[in-house]
């Protein structure tokens, strides 16, 4: 007997699923299904994530979610096409948006207008069904089945069967059997999954009494009752629907049928308003070759070569349109006296130095384009735009009106589980003692969860625990926890624009920020759907500017040009050369400032060179002194092959 399960959550059902969707499809593999569906609470988070692992594995991902109904009753749904994935995005997001953070609902009105495509499940005993028939309620089971019926046809609608051992679960198994018999429905099973394996069941009774504020000591009616609820083999399924064989016949049967594929490449970006009879192409190349002069007065051969070069690159890869809607974003700071620029490998581009998105020149320094953007790349180009903090609310704002709210949405971010509150949020479930807890909190490392047994095992006041039975029950949860998804917020910046309603590829869900609409996928999920994603990053050192530039006007009356100032200026890398760097961005840090007095930077190159250096992984190895030394001439420059010398001379 052949299994699929069709009803599993991941651990993207925020603070209830105990498995990362990458574990649910490694035990499924590992089990024989050739196919696994994930059913997320009134979310679509993780599908992304789920496909790609699948895939990978070889396994058909099959996209639903179990989404609440009005009066707090569950349905499981499952996409079987395009138009059904474009209709649970539909539902979802309608019952995100109408209904207040956190408490999602739906109404069968908007459930019968959004049906196509669509499989029903009727629900886990949270499902309306099966709780009128625990209450006695037959007539008005039938009632509401028959409704469902309605909604979505005798070929899309299932009795849904679930057999977790607990006492009445063979009683309501026999009773859905009988209900569908009477309607002449058909029916299915399914273990209503929330962890992949058996052991995870400590966790997700962990997450129980987190999202319920609650000590594991004080939450049994808040728990599940058992450990069952894990994703089982066809013959332990066979052994609990013995009685009912076309139930997990008819898992097959629906996992044949939902063929949903999650690429979105072809809507990544609108059209972009063109003048009559010209493409994308000839309008950014049109641009740029009338603009060019404005950058480079001496039209030379390497300027023309350089630029038919990237305009022809951007032709194959079908980016034309991404450059004219960064190139409008930027026009429109531009002319209304927003400080904004590209920043980042976009840099290495002449088009986007052509048409004002980055402001440094890459022929004069050298920059290769290929870090940017190049025939090869597995993702498309990411061009981030550094604008004054006092200004971005207004470039949004303009983003939005200009495409459409139904088109645009800001990207959302998971925030997760990390070192400290992992110990602080799993101590208090455990009863820890609030002081321990403390201590060990402000102890560990703010973010990584794998050396805490090195960290507080050193300390004499953690010595002593670290071989005790509940300490390592303690260690177990934080690693199981370290990374999981706790609640939504909003990317910093990121932005995504869709040549289609976003409703119809992704669900939209309120944000905590009043006003705020994010979609239901972070930034990776939205690159491996195919996306282009804008961020638009607040600095405030361009308010310092602008403000600068402001008052400069008022007492002199010149306007400066942020964009033809003299890099050469000796004084001001005599002022830097000194560590004389206090409130200047990027150079105030004590690091920067002892770097920069010893490598004394006389140019925009040098000044690159010492930014840089003063990051994360250079410093490995001394690799900062060691710069400084060849630079200095104290040591030789070598390379371990001809071809580095290409790449890293400079």
């Amino acid at each position: 007997m052949e299994y699929i399960e069709l009803h599993c959550h991941s651990n993207f059902s925020l603070l209830d699923g105990a498995s990362h969707p990458d574990e649910l499809v490694e035990q499924a593999k590992e089990l024989g299904m050739t196919a696994l569906a994930i059913t997320d609470h009134d979310g679509l988070y993780g599908a992304v994530q789920f496909a790609r692992a699948a895939d990978k594995a070889g396994i058909k991902p099959i996209i639903g979610a179990e989404i609440t109904l009005n009066r707090g009753h569950h349905l499981t749904l499952l996409a079987k096409n395009r138009q059904g994935y474009s209709n649970l995005c539909r539902l979802i997001t309608r019952a995100q948006l109408d209904h207040r953070k956190g408490s999602p609902s739906t109404d069968k009105h908007t459930l019968a207008k959004h049906s196509e495509g669509l499989f029903c499940l009727s629900g886990c005993r949270r499902g309306e069904i099966p709780e009128l028939l625990m209450a006695g309620k037959d007539e008005k089971a039938y009632n509401a089945a028959r409704g469902y019926l309605d909604i979505f046809g005798v070929d899309n609608f299932f009795i849904e069967l679930q057999n977790n051992l607990r006492p009445e679960d063979e009683r309501l198994c026999q009773k859905l059997v009988e209900l569908a018999s009477t309607l002449g429905a058909r029916y299915v099973a399914a273990n209503n999954v929330h962890y992949a394996v058996k052991e995870k069941h400590r966790l997700q009774d962990i997450l129980a009494c987190i999202r319920n504020t609650a000590t594991l000591e004080k939450s049994a009616h808040l728990r599940r009752p058992n450990a069952e609820f894990y994703l089982k083999a066809a013959a332990d399924m066979e052994a609990l629907f013995n009685e009912y064989p076309q139930a997990l016949t008819n898992t097959l049967h629906i996992a044949e049928q939902c063929n949903v594929d999650l690429d979105f490449s072809s809507y990544r970006f609108p059209d972009f308003l063109l003048p009559d009879g010209e493409t994308a192409d000839d309008y950014l190349a049109r641009l740029c070759w009338q603009r060019v002069g404005d950058r480079y007065p001496e039209l030379t051969g390497e300027v023309k070569h350089q630029l038919n070069y990237e305009l022809d690159l951007v032709s194959k890869l079908g980016l034309s349109g991404y450059f004219l809607i960064v190139w409008d974003i930027m026009d429109y700071a531009r002319r209304n006296g927003i400080p904004a620029q590209g920043r980042g490998s976009a840099a290495n581009s002449i088009i986007a130095y052509i048409l004002g998105i980055t402001r440094v020149d890459p022929i004069c320094h050298k920059l290769f384009v290929g870090r940017f953007i190049n025939e090869e790349m597995s993702s498309l180009p990411d061009i981030d735009i550094d604008v004054s903090t006092n200004h971005r609310e207004q470039l949004i704002q303009y983003v939005y009106q200009k495409y459409g709210e139904e088109h645009v949405a800001m990207v959302c971010t998971y925030v997760t589980f990390q070192a400290r509150n992992a110990i602080r949020e799993v101590g208090k479930v455990l009863g820890m003692p609030a002081d321990i807890i403390d201590r060990m909190a402000k102890t560990v490392s703010a973010y990584n969860a794998k050396d805490i047994e090195e960290d507080l095992g050193s300390l004499d006041r953690f010595r002593s625990y670290v071989t005790s039975v509940p300490w390592q029950h303690f260690v177990s949860l934080y690693h199981e926890i370290a990374d999981f998804p706790r609640h939504l917020s909003i990317h910093v910046g990121g932005m995504v624009i869709s040549s289609c309603p976003l409703t119809d590829i992704v669900p939209l869900e309120r944000a905590t920020m009043p006003g705020r609409v994010v979609c239901q996928w972070d930034k990776d999920s939205i690159d491996d759907a195919g996306f282009v994603k804008i961020d638009f990053l607040a600095l405030g050192a361009l308010s310092q500017l602008q403000e600068a530039i402001e008052l400069i006007r008022e007492r002199t009356w010149r306007r400066i040009d942020m964009s033809r100032i003299d890099f050469e200026d000796a004084e001001v890398y005599d002022m830097l050369c000194k560590g004389d760097t206090i409130g200047i961005f990027q150079v105030e840090s004590a690091a920067q400032m002892q770097t920069i007095t010893r490598l004394k930077p006389r140019n925009l190159v040098d000044m690159a060179h010492e930014v840089g250096a003063v990051r994360p992984g250079v410093g490995v190895n001394q690799g900062v002194h060691e710069y400084l030394a060849r630079r200095s001439g104290n040591k030789p420059l070598t390379y371990d092959h001809p071809l580095e010398k290409h790449a890293l001379e400079r």
